[in-house]
Formats: structure tokens, C-alpha cells, sequence
């Protein structure tokens, strides 16, 4: 018996009372058959922009490799070749896509954020470590280099090589990159965030990343599944602004993830955790591809599936929210997602700091 897909309409109706029941503004975008068929905002404006956290590596990640094809850079060259600002200190060879796949044993896993208003620091100052940045130098160890160790620091270390070979800034180089050529016209790596785009914050209390490859992304749900769409249509061959080898790399298994690690709460939300790293990406199985990222007041899920073209983003003006999974849970359940959701009987009990939105 074939099983026909429900139309992208009804799943928004039924997704209906879950929307309004969120206390925070919430954004949801739907994938069907590779293209967006539906997003939806709740609580703020129609085209109110979202911090995405750490899903910003992964648009850092697509960047870095979409200047890799047009420049003919080596993935696995040092990248001392490439820095001209600034070097890693006293380090062992470190490659583009060690560090893109979170294998290059650098250090600092996430960066705070700044309050608005406060002294922010300058990318060289993040890297060395010195005031205003609240961080420690950015260093690469020797004894972690090949096996997954999350690492923002080595997306700002990306961050400054992609300004380094392109001659602009990293916002820029991602903007015309990226950015436009998917027509995610509303997003932006400026940090912080433009004057005029202030109004359109779905909320006012955000923080400054100038560390933006790893957590400055300004976006919309409808935007992050355009981006979703076009690594779905790259990766399958299909006709994409993506080259190819962009789609391959990010969605390509690099590394096993360590027993412990953030994935682990997964389970706990009814969530099949991933069981690779590829480059900026988190990979299910042979099909499917995920990213989540928290920013200050911030939290956001998407996924996407190579087998049959669905996906979804949710994104939340709330820090560690379970809202984003049980939307998700929802939609995965009415289209039948392979690889994403736990049935019941499988779930570990109890939510260690996490909380409810509705």
C-alpha cells in the first residue's frame, strides 16, 4: 500500500493549537518534496528575525567550502598557509576541515555573548584572548587532534581565515557566498545586530556574538529551510546554488561523536540522537542531517531528510526550550520521518534542566 503524504496545509492546522500555545514568539517552516510549503511565525511579526545560535556553524561551514571550490582550497592543507592576520600559537598542523568537522582539538566550546551596550571585542581579541573577551586564547592540542571535540574557537579561527582569503569581512563573504544566492534575503552574520533591523528582533534582550561563524547568525525559519532545501537538492544532484561538493562534505560522515555530549538529552525529548559529525553538520543514519543552536534568549532546531525530501525548523525566542522537539515530534509523526523520533517505550524519564515553553 502506498502511503500518500498529508498536505503541508493540514499539518499547519493540526500544528495550530501547539502554536498558540507558546508564551514566547515561535517560528515554524515545514519541507516537503525538497521544497519550504509552509512557515508560520506566532507571537511576534511575520518576518521576525531569530538568533540561531550554533546552527551558525553550519552556514559558517557552508560558506568556508563553497570559497574552498572557487579558490581551489585543499581541505587538508595547514591552514597556517591561509592565515595572514593571525596564527594558531605553537600548533601542530591544523586543517579546514578539522576544524570544520570539530577534529582540529581546539579549545572553547561556546562563547557567552555580550549585553548590549557593553565593551565587545574585536576578532583578535577573541582569538588571543584578551579584554574585553571573556574567553581564553584559542588554542589547538596536539593530544585532541582527530577525534570530535565541539569547538567554537575553531569556527572563529574559520572565521578569520574566510576573511583572510576573501579580502572582506566574514558577514560579507557569507552574504555573497551563501546568503544571497539561496535567497535567504533575510538573514545576516552582521554583529551585532544593524540598527534598522532592531524592530524586527523577535525579541530585544539578545546578546552580541563577535564570534558570528560560530553563533552570530541572524535568521528566519523560512530561511534556514531554504538552506535546508538547497543541501537537500546539492546532495542529490539536483540543480542548486550549492556546489556539489559542499552538500557532499557537510553531509558526509567525518567523525564518530564521544559517548558524552549535549546529543545525549536527545532521547530524553524523543529524539533520535546523531550518530556522526559531518562538516557543520550532525548526521541520523544514512539520511538525515540536524542542527540545533541556543543563543541568549534564543533556541533553535532544523532538520532534513536525503530519502524523501521532508524537514522542519523551528525556532524560539526562549533559552532551553522543549518546545522546538515536541513540534518537531509532531510533524515527524504525521509524515512518517525515518531516523528522527523515539518511539515511547525507548525514551529515558525526566528533563535535567530543560524547560516547558507551553
Amino acid at each position: 500500500m502506498i502511503r500518500r503524504s498529508p498536505d503541508a496545509q493540514a499539518v499547519a492546522g493540526s500544528l495550530g493549537a501547539l502554536l498558540g500555545r507558546a508564551r514566547k514568539p515561535v517560528g515554524v517552516a515545514l519541507i516537503v518534496d525538497g521544497e519550504v510549503a509552509w512557515s508560520h511565525v506566532a507571537g511576534a511579526a511575520a518576518g521576525a528575525r531569530f538568533q540561531a545560535g550554533s546552527i551558525s556553524k553550519s552556514l559558517a561551514a557552508c560558506t568556508a567550502l563553497e570559497l574552498a571550490h572557487r579558490q581551489g582550497i585543499d581541505l587538508d592543507a595547514d591552514v597556517s598557509e591561509l592565515l595572514r592576520s593571525w596564527q594558531l600559537p605553537e600548533s601542530p598542523a591544523v586543517t579546514l576541515r578539522q576544524l570544520l568537522g570539530h577534529t582540529a582539538g581546539v579549545n572553547v566550546p561556546f562563547f557567552p555573548g555580550y549585553r548590549q551596550g557593553s565593551q565587545i571585542p574585536s576578532l583578535r581579541q577573541v582569538l588571543q584572548g584578551e579584554p574585553p573577551a571573556r574567553t581564553p586564547p584559542v588554542r589547538a592540542d596536539r593530544a585532541r587532534s582527530g577525534r570530535f571535540c565541539y569547538s567554537g574557537g575553531g569556527y572563529v579561527v574559520v572565521q578569520q581565515l574566510i576573511a583572510d582569503v576573501s579580502g572582506t569581512s566574514f558577514a560579507e563573504a557569507a552574504r555573497t557566498l551563501v546568503l544571497e544566492p539561496l535567497g535567504m534575503s533575510s538573514s545576516t552574520f552582521d554583529e551585532p545586530l544593524p540598527d534598522a533591523l532592531h524592530s524586527s528582533a523577535a525579541r530585544s534582550d539578545w546578546h552580541i556574538y563577535p564570534e558570528a561563524a560560530a553563533a552570530g547568525l541572524w535568521t528566519t525559519p523560512h530561511d534556514l529551510a531554504r538552506f535546508a532545501c538547497t543541501l537537500q537538492a546539492a546532495a542529490l544532484g539536483r540543480p542548486s546554488p550549492l556546489h556539489t561538493g559542499t552538500a557532499s562534505n557537510m553531509l558526509t560522515r567525518h567523525a564518530a561523536l564521544p559517548a558524552k555530549g549535549e546529543w545525549n538529552l536527545l532521547p530524553l525529548l524523543g529524539v533520535r540522537p546523531p550518530d556522526a559529525g559531518g562538516l557543520g553538520m550532525f548526521l541520523h543514519g544514512s539520511d538525515r542531517f540536524s542542527c540545533a543552536g541556543s543563543a541568549q534568549s534564543f533556541f533553535a532546531m532544523f532538520t532534513g531528510s536525503l530519502a524523501d525530501g521532508t524537514g522542519g525548523v523551528v525556532m524560539v525566542a526562549a533559552n532551553a526550550s522543549t518546545y522546538p522537539f515536541r513540534v518537531l515530534r509532531a510533524v515527524s509523526g504525521q509524515y512518517a520521518w525515518s531516523n528522527f523520533s523515539l518511539p515511547w517505550w525507548r525514551r529515558p524519564v525526566g528533563l535535567p534542566g530543560l524547560r516547558r515553553l507551553a
